[in-house]
């Protein structure tokens, strides 16, 4: 049973999910999901561990390792930036530029490329599904497929699915086929492990680590050599997920978006969309 309010949802099923892509998906992602969504943006970065030859990569910049706290920052704001703002404004052809400036100084092969849409696409797709207040309309689902088609494109990946479903199929079995430990991976993992600590109150900061893999699956715990939590933990936390999801069932929508942007812990005076990333070596 659910009290909240359906008339965004009955508004966003009235628009096309193509040409008004950016509107929908900024509506899940800042509105309707805000928490599930940042959540499964994370899990989805996180997955990218698992495949060898991006932990690598992630690890030889010694960004993840070293300035985790800001590496986060820009991932975070830039994604948030393009989202909130749109792919084709001022700011949003900004971030485009940024990202291309950033990855065009490595060697990423095409596949893990496209595999990296796809963990944005899949991942928080299926974690809503699993936690969300309500499920994601078709609508939702095919607007935030067109935003990274979108994306992929300005960031001239080549071969982008077509659809949901195929991104589904790239993501599955690119991870069958890829996902292996690797002391790199461990590395990530456990640096960005610290980051999720910091969120938690003081008490709760032990548990933080076992929190934090009970959200990971299977079989990225093992390509991250994360230890499966204890059961009353994974419990626990599937409860606590489930009471927020009924509480959120029966609040008010919300009014504000979920983030707001301009400051971030590593740029609590503000940043200009330049400063964010790695910069390039003088």
């Amino acid at each position: 049973m659910r009290n909240r309010d359906l008339a965004r949802l009955r508004h966003l099923r009235t628009l096309d999910p193509v040409e008004d892509h950016e509107e929908i998906y900024r509506t899940v992602v800042q509105y309707e999901f805000g928490w599930e969504t940042l959540l499964g943006l994370n899990l989805a970065f996180y997955r990218t561990f698992g495949i060898p030859a991006i932990a690598e990569l992630l690890y030889s910049t010694g960004e993840m390792t070293e300035r985790t706290r800001k590496r986060a920052d820009d991932t975070g704001l830039l994604m948030y930036e393009l989202i909130t703002h749109g792919l084709e404004s001022e700011r949003g052809r900004v971030g485009v530029r940024r990202l291309n400036q950033i990855h065009r100084r490595f060697d990423i092969r095409a596949e893990d490329y496209r595999y990296v849409l796809a963990t944005f696409v899949v991942v928080p797709t299926r974690w809503i599904e699993q936690t969300g207040w309500r499920p994601m309309c078709c609508h939702e689902r095919a607007a935030t497929v067109e935003f990274y088609r979108r994306l992929g494109a300005l960031l001239h990946v080549t071969d982008i699915p077509a659809d949901y479903a195929g991104f589904e199929r790239l993501l599955d079995a690119y991870e069958a086929e890829h996902f292996a430990p690797t002391a790199a991976a461990e590395a990530l993992m456990t640096a960005t492990r610290g980051l999720f600590a910091g969120r938690l109150p003081g008490r709760l900061k032990a548990l933080a680590g076992p929190v934090a893999d009970t959200l990971l699956t299977p079989s990225l715990r093992k390509a991250v050599g994360a230890p499966t939590p204890a059961l009353p933990v994974r419990m626990l936390v599937g409860a606590l997920i489930r009471v927020r999801a009924t509480a959120e069932a029966w609040k008010a929508p919300r009014t504000e978006p979920y983030l707001t942007l301009g400051t971030a812990p590593s740029y609590p005076n503000g940043y200009r969309m330049e400063e964010l990333g790695p910069q390039s070596p003088e």
